[in-house]
């Protein structure tokens, strides 16, 4: 690569840097650009929270529930790294 090529690179990484530079600036960009974001995180999202557990896990929930130990069922399903019992 020459250096005519290495200054032509340059100036064309410039010129888009200074482009998004001023594009960014603007407020309607942003909106747009988190709406855009939204529409397309949204399904994620909704299919990580809509997810089922297992059914034997479900079962397992369930009857805990009935007997009144919901919650201690679920820190023996779903035990979390930071507690410290």
């Amino acid at each position: 690569m020459s250096w005519h090529e290495v200054v032509a690179v340059v100036v064309v990484l410039l010129g888009l840097g200074a482009g998004a530079f001023l594009v960014a600036q603007r407020p309607s960009f942003w909106i747009e650009f988190g709406a855009r974001l939204g529409k397309a995180l949204l399904p994620l999202a909704w299919r990580y929270v809509s997810k089922r557990m297992p059914p034997e896990e479900e079962a397992a929930w369930r009857q805990a529930e009935r007997w009144g130990q919901g919650d201690e069922k679920l820190k023996v399903l779903w035990p979390r790294k930071d507690s410290i019992s």
